[in-house]
């Protein structure tokens, strides 16, 4: 397969270097020392799968440095609030058989990538490993709460597109990243944003890692109060989760998943230090975007969602 990872930071960086050891012809577009480091040496990978250096990949700032060349598969794999921008960008390099699949955090993704590259070439990947740039060239593979599940980002029958998804994962599998196909994707794509919505930003305003959230009866009551609203919301929609009721869910939270990555950062703790917008429109602000349009009231995510926002002004005006 010809692949082009568009969004080479840390995770879209551990997808294209296990392709290319996989076997696959990988192209990267990504920040400037990091791609002029992978040039140079290749990338390196550590971590929970092991150490290995990917050499031969194909690296540059910007898509269209790959002018005349055409990709069977994208994974997209940039901040949320920057999809529509890089879905036009590559649009032209993705070959008329070829699919899209959004790795991306959040929910509203899916659906700007369907209506840019069209609802029979776009796809959606449930993603819930984490990984970090440990310096130029350097990616390490931090934590692994369960595999990837990818499915179409428009729910319905397609039975062309499954197979161009399966595909994709077939290729997924050939490397160190778990991967399954489903039929719909969407209930775990809502999963991953309660799990985002509820530790992100109290890990961010907070500036402590999943498992201090866990350990604090304060930030428990408020992850608590996230997590009804967003299942709340879930149900408003129709969104069959994989929990029966917010309740089984905390019970999963704190049983299972949170110590599978206690020691994890949040993503938008590293974005608020770096002086950078978070994801967080995607989480929480998109849980109230639902609850306005369903008369789903939402105060808590309403609330986390200003405060993160109100750090972040704070945090460009010092950086």
């Amino acid at each position: 397969m010809n692949i082009l990872i568009m969004g080479a930071g840390a995770l879209g960086s551990v997808f294209g270097g296990f392709l290319r050891l996989a076997g696959h012809r990988v192209a990267l577009v990504g920040r400037q020392k990091h791609i002029e480091a992978i040039s140079r040496s290749g990338l390196k990978i550590s971590g929970l799968w092991g150490d290995y250096t990917a050499h031969g990949l194909i690296a540059a700032e910007k898509v269209s440095d790959f002018t005349g060349t055409v990709f069977d598969l994208v994974f997209l794999s940039v901040k949320s609030q920057d999809t529509l921008e890089a879905a036009v960008q590559f649009t032209p390099y993705l070959s008329r058989e070829g699919i899209a699949i959004s790795l991306q955090n959040g929910l509203g993704n899916a659906e700007i990538l369907a209506g840019q590259v069209g609802e029979d070439r776009a796809a959606a990947a449930r993603v819930i490993f984490g990984a970090e740039i440990t310096g130029p060239g350097s990616v390490q593979v931090t934590v692994c709460a369960d595999s990837v599940l990818a499915g179409k980002a428009v729910p319905g029958p397609n039975p062309v597109l499954d197979h161009k998804i399966r595909e994709a994962v077939s290729a997924l599998k050939q490397t160190k990243i778990p991967t399954e196909w489903v039929e719909d994707v969407h209930p775990y794509l809502w999963a991953k944003t309660v799990y985002n919505s509820a530790l992100n930003p109290l890990g961010a305003l907070l500036e402590v890692n999943y498992g201090k959230l866990a350990d604090n009866p304060y930030t428990r009551d408020i992850m608590d109060r996230i997590i009804t609203e967003v299942f709340a919301v879930a149900g408003a929609k129709g969104v069959k989760m994989p929990w029966n009721s917010p309740e089984a869910y905390i019970t999963d939270f704190y049983g299972r998943l949170i110590p599978l990555t206690a020691e994890h950062r949040p993503s938008m703790l590293q974005d608020l230090e770096r002086g950078r917008r978070t994801e967080i429109d995607a989480l929480n602000g998109r849980i109230v975007w639902y609850g306005n349009d369903l008369g789903v009231p939402t105060p808590v995510n309403e609330f986390v969602t200003k405060l993160i926002k109100a750090k972040e002004g704070v945090t460009s005006r010092v950086i």
